[in-house]
């Protein structure tokens, strides 16, 4: 409990806004945060596989992300992309924890970064 609150101070502290009101649902504001991820990334622009990074977002139902998304060091500050991945983690797990059953347990493979016609995209492992 004393993680949760601490986790949660935090993400207020750093200017996300999580859903306060009971007009702002977990998942809308999970919607919400993805959107302003997606934004933050943005286009991704690259000039080569040094500027892409990968980053684990959201929670499966056996632990790990749900998904991974690419990201450009260039062009992305990391700091406010793991402020706002971290508080969507959070309210998914919240969402998994809810719903009561595991699901799919597949652990998904870490993908690798390319940079593919100057932006950064996630490439399968082993690829």
């Amino acid at each position: 409990m004393r993680a949760v609150i601490c986790i949660l101070g935090l993400l207020l502290l750093s200017g996300v806004r999580l859903p306060l009101t009971a007009a702002e649902s977990d998942a809308e504001a999970a919607a919400r945060l993805r959107h302003e991820i997606t934004e933050l990334i943005g286009d991704a622009r690259c000039q080569n596989l040094v500027n892409c990074r990968v980053m684990g977002l959201g929670a499966s139902p056996c632990g790990g992300p749900e998904e991974y998304v690419a990201y450009s060091i260039w062009r992305t500050r990391r700091d406010d992309l793991e402020t706002k991945v971290d508080a969507y983690t959070f309210l998914r797990e919240e969402a998994v924890r809810a719903q009561g059953k595991p699901g799919s347990c597949e652990a998904l493979p870490v993908p690798n970064a390319a940079c593919v016609n100057l932006r950064c995209v996630v490439v399968p492992a082993g690829r």
